[in-house]
Order: structure tokens, then sequence, then C-alpha cells
């Protein structure tokens, strides 16, 4: 199911032409809520329609409860009074359908591995704040300098878990969103990778959750 989901945000993203097969009615349910739960269900929804030239389709009733959150989404986004610097690396097409949340009163202008790990110990790190990092570094073509101040700086000096949590985001961003090799600042990690990625969906234990800060984080 993570990798169907994975799929839709890459064909709402233009990285993937189509998912590698259609889902079933409860597996659509299931795309629906896990949009919301990491605040994409705009962007997921452009996925959503570009299936659409394939022959799949949603059931009525999720489509509409999507198509009515996707469009909630373009009209706070077209009446906000000021828009977020973070918006501006988006293709133009998805603007509009980022979902405004709880950390954008946190975000920095443009976001580092730093302030993504902040996010990440904070419990606030989801789909949404992935994404929006993505496009940074895709922005950035690999240049560290525009990452601002404190991205490889605090990742040079930072503790062994940052630096794990680095490798560890690099693998999830090229698994969930196809991120480019180019655009990775950092070596690919799967172990933690997989770790972030059971975080994402509330899958890790309170015990596993402890276990992996003992070993990794208080270092």
């Amino acid at each position: 199911m993570k990798k169907l989901f994975f799929e839709l945000l890459q064909v709402a993203t233009g990285k993937l032409e189509c998912v590698e097969r259609g889902p079933s009615p409860e597996e659509w349910q299931t795309l629906y809520e896990w949009s919301k739960q990491q605040q994409v269900v705009g962007i997921t929804y452009r996925g959503v329609e570009r299936l659409f030239e394939y022959g799949l389709r949603a059931p009525q009733d999720v489509s509409i409860d999507w198509m009515s959150e996707a469009e909630t989404i373009r009209e706070q986004n077209q009446q906000a009074s000021k828009q977020l610097r973070i918006v501006q690396y988006y293709p133009e097409q998805l603007r509009e359908l980022r979902q405004p949340g709880v950390a954008d009163e946190l975000l920095a202008q443009v976001p580092d591995v730093v302030q993504m790990y902040r996010f990440y110990k904070q419990g606030l790190l989801d789909m949404r704040l992935l994404m929006d990092y993505c496009y940074v570094l895709r922005s950035a073509a690999g240049r560290h300098e525009t990452l601002k101040d404190g991205g490889l700086a605090g990742f040079l000096l930072g503790s062994v878990g940052l630096r794990r949590f680095a490798r560890g985001l690099a693998w999830l961003l090229r698994e969930s969103l196809a991120l480019e090799p180019e655009f990775l600042l950092w070596k690919p990690l799967e172990a933690e990778g997989r770790y972030l990625m059971a975080e994402l969906f509330r899958e890790n234990s309170r015990m596993q959750r402890l276990s992996h800060t003992i070993k990794y984080l208080s270092l």
C-alpha cells in the first residue's frame, strides 16, 4: 500500500505516468485517508485526476470528498493574504494545492536538514514537509550554499543522530518522491529511511522509539 501511495504522489508531481496497478475500492479509501493524515490531500488529488486518463477511478463517494478537500485547499491558498516563500519552489500547477499546516508557522524561508530534524523530533514531520524539502533540493540543484547557513554547517557539526537522520531522509525522499540522485546531499541509509517511513505512518511502538533514541539520537 505504501508503494501505491508513493506512486500516486509521483503521478501527481509528474515523476510517473501511471501507478503500477489499479487500487481496489478499499485501497482508494486508504489512499485518501493517508493523504489527509500526511497533509497532501490536494497534491494527491492532482494524481487522482491524472489517473482518470487511464480509466482508474476512485469510488464516487471517495472521489467527491477528495475533490471537495482539494477545492477547499485551493480556495484557502487563493484567499491567503501572504504566500509562503516555500510555495515558489513548487511547480505552478501544484502551488494552489499545497495544504497549509501547523508547521508553516515554524517553517523557515528555505528549510534545511537541521530544521527537518527538529520537525521530526517534535513529531511534526509528514509527507507535505518532505515534499517541501524535496522541491528545495531540486531547486538548489546540488549547490549546498543555497540551503542557507544552518544547512551544511549544521550537518557537519551535528550529532550522530542528525547525520543518521540526514541519510535516512535521503533514502525516504528517493523512495517516496523519486528525488534524483544528483540532488541527494547524503548517501541514502535504508535502515534509517525505513524507520522514518514507519514514523510517518505512526507504526513505530513507544519501545521502538525509545530504543532508537538511546541507540542513535542521544549520541
